[in-house]
Formats: structure tokens, sequence, C-alpha cells
């Protein structure tokens, strides 16, 4: 359990009003810690007592996601196995449930994952609550197995008479039958999980990127008072995420507190809105970084330490000397306010924070427009390190100029991303004997046509097709490759 007593250093304040907030502060975090360490506790108690009388039988529980309460990280090592419960809102891109995917996969050590839940058509807990279109939940489980699950289930068998989540999906609704529409589409998903499943599955995703996330920042950004209430910290990590995403870069996605030795086997490392340093950490992104790899952070970054106080001497704190950057401070835009970011491939628009920016040895990529009194200030920076580079992103940007400011990033490292038409996503899983399995996957209700020389002479496992340029996908269709 979290030792209380080294939670608080001694620390004196000006007045007492101060003093009350920097506590309640602080308290805050240390509850969070608390309660996720709680709740594991009562998970490892429960898989003791199992373990009594089974000791080989996996044992594992639903985690969801990007759920702000529990750390993980922290429970994924007590699991035998990773498994979660996908139920994406009506709304919710399919580059955030990718990143899902991938947040389960690697906390789990990279080992394939559970899709323990998913509904078979409605969800029940929205405002409205539509149906999923013919064939979207054949797309929802096959990119679930693209991005590393080697099973697919679904909650519930049978829609249940009385109860919260009577209208909860089911495999077999109120009226019984097996002639449903949704019926019918989960017996054919079954059909071939079954036929090729078992070829596919322990194989492996390979990436060259990481993105840190991070639940310590997580709970302290959406904890803060100030300078902003805008934030919401998986949609920071989205940001980045799906960059990388729309141009089929598979992305690790791991721990602020990862050792050297791990990180420095990726090329590119990105922590988004990393506002509490963990100790190490720092030192940890300066060898890195020394010994050649790329890191990107940027707003709100490097402000706190693990005590949820602020890091004296200048934003980012730790990271300062990184970074090659001192904000001296962080202007917050209204909702629906922005401002326009200038520069090199960049011609963006920024929302919500924009740093003020002053260089201490970075380089700048792009500035700051509009008729703010820092407009000409730095909002994007580069810092060479050693033999390697930071780059300091100051205001969160648009889909378009996030795109761009990676851009040339991806192209410098050499990430060999791969075009697809929008809503096409394209990953791979690696398999023994050099076989790869590439998933091509239409994420919308409209037809798409796209050739990729990559895929020729591969055998689509559901059709036998052997590609040939030309590849043909319906509304919410699935190509399944091999690729020798």
């Amino acid at each position: 359990m979290y030792d209380w007593g080294d939670v608080v250093p001694p620390v004196s304040y000006g007045d007492g009003i101060s003093d009350a907030k920097c506590v309640v502060s602080g308290l805050q975090m240390d509850y969070r810690r608390f309660q996720s360490q709680a709740q594991l506790a009562c998970y490892t108690n429960e898989r003791d007592a199992i373990r009594e009388y089974d000791a080989t039988t996996p044992i594992t529980t639903n985690l969801m996601g990007t759920f702000k309460d529990l750390d993980y990280f922290e429970w994924a090592k007590e699991m035998d196995v990773v498994s979660w419960d996908n139920y994406p809102g009506m709304d919710t891109p399919p580059s955030f449930t990718a990143m899902c995917h991938d947040l389960m996969r690697v906390i789990g050590g990279n080992k394939p994952f559970m899709l323990m839940e998913q509904t078979p058509n409605q969800q029940n807990w929205f405002p409205f609550c539509k149906v999923k279109q013919p064939g979207e939940v054949r797309k929802l489980s096959w990119q679930a197995v693209a991005h590393g699950a080697d099973t697919v289930r679904f909650f519930q068998m049978k829609q249940s008479l009385g109860g919260c989540e009577r209208f909860h999906g089911a495999v077999i609704a109120h009226d019984g039958t097996e002639e449903s529409r949704v019926f019918k589409e989960t017996a054919a998903l079954g059909e071939e999980l079954d036929r090729i499943g078992r070829r596919i599955m322990g194989s492996r995703i390979e990436s060259r990127v990481a993105i840190m996330f991070d639940w310590q920042s997580y709970w302290s950004l959406e904890g803060c008072v100030g300078p902003t209430t805008g934030f919401n910290y998986p949609n920071e990590v989205h940001r980045f995420y799906r960059a990388l995403w729309r141009r089929n870069v598979p992305v690790d996605m791991i721990a602020s507190t990862t050792p050297l030795a791990r990180l420095s086997q990726y090329d590119l490392a990105i922590a988004p809105a990393l506002i509490t340093v963990l100790p190490g950490v720092a030192e940890t992104l300066e060898a890195y970084v020394a010994d050649g790899g790329t890191f990107i952070t940027g707003y709100m970054a490097g402000i706190h330490d693990e005590h949820d106080l602020v890091v004296p001497g200048g934003y980012p704190g730790k990271l300062r000397r990184l970074m090659g950057v001192w904000v001296e401070e962080i202007d917050a835009l209204a909702p629906g306010e922005t401002i326009e970011v200038h520069g090199g491939t960049v011609d963006a628009k920024g929302e919500i924070v924009a740093s003020i920016i002053h260089r201490e040895g970075a380089e700048r990529l792009a500035t700051y427009g509009g008729d703010e009194f820092y407009a000409g200030h730095s909002a994007l920076t580069v810092n060479a390190y050693g033999k390697g580079k930071a780059y300091f992103v100051g205001t969160p940007l648009d889909e378009t100029g996030m795109s761009a400011f990676m851009a040339p990033i991806i192209k410098e490292l050499d990430l060999k991303s791969l075009d697809t038409p929008e809503d096409v996503s394209l990953s791979v899983r690696y398999g023994d004997g050099g076989t790869r399995y590439a998933f091509l996957i239409n994420n919308s209700a409209a037809d798409k046509r796209l050739c990729l020389s990559e895929l020729n002479g591969g055998t689509e496992l559901l059709t036998g097709t052997v590609i040939n340029d030309l590849i043909e996908l319906k509304p919410y269709g699935v190509d399944v490759i091999a690729l020798r």
C-alpha cells in the first residue's frame, strides 16, 4: 500500500490560504494513488484466494481503456492476461479506439490481449443510442485483432428482461430469434475468426514509436485549478497519436517511467501534456535523446513533481535543459478561441493554452500569429541535444497542424508511413517464420478503393484472393492479407 508518510514533504508557505490549497492539491493526488492501489489490493486478494485451489488457470479482470481512476500499468503487473471492455461512443474516432487497444496491449508487455466485452449492437447509457450499422461490429472486432487481440467476445449473449441494461445489445435479443440481423452477423464473424484466427494468434506488433500515457499526469492535469479547465488528458494523448495513425505508423503506449534500456529501442518518444515528471524520468529522457533519440513534448509539461508541487525555477521544470526553452507564461484560450501558428510546413491553429516561450538554445520552427502581445514568439521549437533532438509544441494543434508538424519528423526518421484513403487504416502483425498479417480496415460507411504496392502478391485470407494493385473495400469492410 502507499506510504502516506512519504507523500508531502515539509514545506513552508507564506499564508494559510496558500498552505491549504497546496495541501489539498497534494492530497488529491495521494487519494488518487490510494484509490487505485486499494482497488488493486482487492483484485489481488481475490486472485490469491483462487490460486489456493487453482494454480494454472489464467486470471484477469475487465479493464476499460483510458479509465481515469486506476493506473493500469500497475494493474497489468498483477494480471495473467490483459482484458478490456471496448465501448466506443457514437462519435468516438476510430483512431481513439485504436489508441486504447494499443494501450491495453502494451501495459501487458506487448502480448496479445483479450477483447473481453463489446456490444453486438447498441449501448444503453447514452442520451440516445443508435444501432450499429451493418458490418460495423465486425469492423470493430477485426480492429481489435489488428492491434493485438487474440480473443473477441461480447456482452451480452441474451438480452435481459429487466434491470438497467435491458436495452443493452445482445447476440440474442428480446425476440429470442436467430433470424435477426445481429445474430446472423455475429455468427458470420465467429465463422471468420474460427477459420483464420488460429494462424494469427500469438503474432505481435512491432513499433519504432512510443507515446507515454501517464496516469499521474492524467490526475494532475485534470485536477489543476488553472490555468484552464479545458484539458481532457486522453484527448491530448490522442491528438499526437492520431497524426501517426493517419499515416499507419504503429505506436506503443508506454509508461513515463519506462527504463532507458527499453526506451532506447524506439526512434521516437512522445510525452503529451506530461505535467508530472516522476523521479528519474527527466534524467532518462536526457540520456535517451543524448544517445540519438527523438523526443516530443510541449504545453503543460514538466510543471509538477511527484508530490503535485510546482518545480521551482521556471517551466518546463526538469525538462528545461533538454527542451532548450523557458516557458515564462501560459495563456488560457476560451472555449472556441484559437491562436494562429505559422512557420515552415505548419499553418495551423492552436487551442486551450498557448505557451509563451523563450528559446534557450532551441531553434524556432513556427511562431504565433494574431494580435496577442506574444505574436511572433516561438510556438514550435526543436533543440539539438547530444546526438538527438527534442521538440517542444507550445499549443495544442488542430488535426491539420499536428499532421503537418509530424510529417517531416516521420520522414526524417524513415518510419515508413503508408498513405491510405481517408478513414482507411492499415495495421500489421508479425508472425513466426517471417509471415506478416496486414489488416486493411474501412472505418467508414462509404465504399473505398485503393492501390498499395506493398500488399501486392499477398493473399487475402477470408476470400483466398491474391492482391494485385486495386483493392475495393465495402462499407466497414476488412481485408486480412498474409504477406511473406
